[in-house]
């Protein structure tokens, strides 16, 4: 047990070291030798570890999406309306972001950029459970359309969230911008299911988000 105990204390500064070097450097470009010093680790640990560079950034990017649905739980637990608990998550979704441009936009251009068999499926199905969770019962709230199911509504929030998350990354949308095309698009998506007491709700969200929306997306510099 002491023995499992002390490489998972490795594997985690394995991982802060990584962390620490995306932050530092603006990029996931850092050797396996540079990140085993700044581990203060033997070369071949992160190896022995995790078994590729690849495989240590995804070990941050599943990481990260505990810490975004542990939010999701939280606001799931305090959002009995399906319609606000997504829009909630939504809004959560992006402001975990923003809150740490300066590591989230380099290890997220990494997941973006790179395709991998193994890992980004796994990642992505996990990323998908976060809806999964947010839209749960919004189908006892509204009459979904014949061949319309919570499953499908939450794969499209999933996509406009990588779309949009996408061009964050590349510094196309700012903080404020990012945030308010999340939950806009949100809403968006929501608009054409929600009715009565829901649609009004759903309007309001979109109202106060449309004034915080980019006139135009800016591709050039």
């Amino acid at each position: 047990m002491v023995r499992e105990e002390n490489k998972e204390a490795r594997r985690q500064r394995t991982l802060n070291a990584a962390a620490a070097l995306i932050r530092q450097t603006g990029s996931t470009d850092f050797s396996m030798v540079t990140l085993a010093t700044q581990a203060k680790l033997s070369p071949a640990t992160p190896y022995n570890l995790f078994g590729s560079k690849g495989a240590i950034l995804y070990a941050l990017l599943n990481r990260s999406l505990d810490e975004i649905a542990q939010g999701g739980e939280r606001n799931a637990s305090t959002r009995r309306n399906p319609f606000l608990r997504t829009l909630h998550a939504a809004e959560w979704g992006a402001r975990f972001f923003i809150s740490d441009p300066a590591f989230y936009r380099p290890l997220y251009r990494f997941l973006l950029g790179l395709g991998d068999p193994v890992y980004r499926p796994a990642y992505m199905d996990r990323s998908l459970d976060y809806w999964r969770n947010a839209v749960a019962g919004i189908d006892g709230q509204a009459e979904l359309p014949a061949g319309v199911g919570t499953e499908e509504i939450a794969r499209q929030l999933l996509l406009q969230f990588v779309g949009a998350l996408d061009l964050w990354v590349q510094e196309e949308l700012g903080d404020p911008e990012f945030a308010a095309q999340i939950r806009y698009g949100a809403g968006l998506l929501l608009l054409g299911i929600a009715e009565g007491a829901q649609r009004t709700l759903v309007l309001k969200n979109m109202r106060a988000q449309r004034k915080r929306l980019p006139a135009t997306l800016r591709f050039t510099r």
